[in-house]
């Protein structure tokens, strides 16, 4: 049923740009027609707003998008407003029916009353599904220069997810060992970095350079719908986990001298993919030994209802908008849980990171995830730093990997 509706609605973000398109050279005829707004306003519309969407991704991520994915943006934000029409007309035709009924009220008062019911309406579902459309697409956006990456070694690489879905990344190995500190386990062992959603592969460059030099070999990626992996929806982890469980499977056809132990470091919506993806009863996800995650959330739906939006719009946030958001991606959102992923990975180690201050995925968030694990469990909870800027922290990644060097599984 989800998927179908998933299905429905991508058509129609497929359907109505290209119906506005041919509202320009075919003059509507139906009444119902006539009432459209231009095609012309409506595509000078999607213009602007798929720019403006591209220009503010660019600035968020600190990169730039290609003038297709721009292209694809505003053809997106073209079907967005054209479902968007189609809900006010199917409001308008609604209230109207309903009201016709009420024949012993005036006509005036009768079109008043079906005039407020239709705006109501519409803001009720279109004002949240405009918020879940914007939180749910991603232009995908090139971001920092990769070139520190090659520098230090690394090698482009490329596979699918385990749904297909076409993923790139960067596998580095790490420097011969010196004398004397060469470890058994030295080059046979790899980290998986999980970015978080402004991450990518070009980030996260200290902590990959605190792995190589202890000895681990490093793969790191553009999860779905960012940078030059394929797909433009985001899930927030539940979708995502394919991504980490496909790295894992690249990595044990590709170099199974090199994973010999797997762990993973995940940062705020990556975690979450890592955590789902750890707990999946796959070869591949038996296969992460211990995790590190920083900054993740413990339910979705909790995520949804602590997000900062104007009070007006709280009441409308998880009865409607989480039910669209799940439409919207096609993934059950609304029983995506990390925090039950982390207390079924168990015998398999876990270290928790968390800001007590950043504004978007909340201290108690943090908590809530770390009380809902099963041993063996670690935390660190930061002071004075957001998980943004832990994520490149020296003294933060050297802790992550040194609890990571001694995880071991208790069974």
């Amino acid at each position: 049923m989800l998927q179908a509706a998933h299905n429905l609605l991508m058509a129609l973000f497929i359907v109505l740009p290209m119906a506005m398109l041919a509202a320009l050279v075919v003059r509507p005829r139906a009444r119902s027609l006539a009432r459209v707004p231009s095609a012309t306003v409506a595509i000078a519309s999607s213009l602007l707003l798929g720019i403006s969407a591209s220009v503010i991704y660019d600035l968020w991520l600190g990169g730039i998008s290609s003038p297709g994915q721009m292209l694809l943006t505003c053809y997106w934000a073209a079907g967005l407003i054209g479902i968007l029409k189609l809900l006010d007309l199917c409001f308008d035709r609604l209230t109207r029916m309903i009201l016709r009924r009420a024949r012993s009220w005036p006509r005036a008062r009768r079109q008043s009353i079906a005039q407020l019911a239709r705006v109501i309406l519409l803001f009720s579902i279109g004002l949240p599904f405009m918020i879940v459309a914007a939180a749910t697409y991603r232009p995908r956006v090139t971001q920092k220069n990769s070139a520190p990456w090659f520098d230090m070694g690394a090698a482009s690489i490329s596979f699918e997810s385990t749904d297909g879905v076409h993923l790139s990344g960067f596998f580095t190995t790490p420097p011969p060992a010196t004398d004397g500190i060469r470890g058994r386990l030295w080059g046979r062992q790899t980290v998986i970095i999980c970015p978080g959603a402004r991450g990518g592969k070009s980030a996260y460059l200290n902590a990959a350079g605190e792995f190589l030099s202890h000895g681990y070999n490093v793969l790191t990626f553009d999860f779905r719908a960012h940078g030059q992996s394929d797909g433009q929806l985001d899930s927030f982890g539940d979708h995502e986990r394919r991504d980490v469980l496909g790295a894992v499977r690249w990595l044990q056809s590709n170099h199974p001298r090199q994973c010999r132990r797997i762990v993973g470091f995940g940062i705020d919506t990556g975690a979450a993919a890592l955590l789902a993806a750890a707990d999946d009863p796959s070869r591949e996800g038996r296969a992460i030994d211990a995790i590190a995650v920083l900054g993740c959330y413990d339910r979705f739906d909790s995520l949804v209802s602590t997000t900062a939006l104007p009070p007006i719009m709280g009441w409308l946030i998880e009865p409607i908008a989480l039910p669209l958001a799940c439409v919207q991606t096609g993934a059950d959102l609304w029983n995506f849980s990390p925090a039950r992923a982390a207390a079924d990975i168990a015998p398999r180690p876990i270290l928790f990171v968390q800001s007590e201050h950043d504004p978007v995925i909340t201290f108690e968030r943090g908590q809530e995830l770390f009380d809902a694990a099963s041993e063996p469990k670690e935390h660190i909870w930061l002071e004075n730093l957001t998980d943004e800027e832990a994520a490149d922290d020296p003294d933060l990644i050297s802790r992550v990997r040194h609890f990571l060097d001694t995880a071991i599984a208790i069974l």
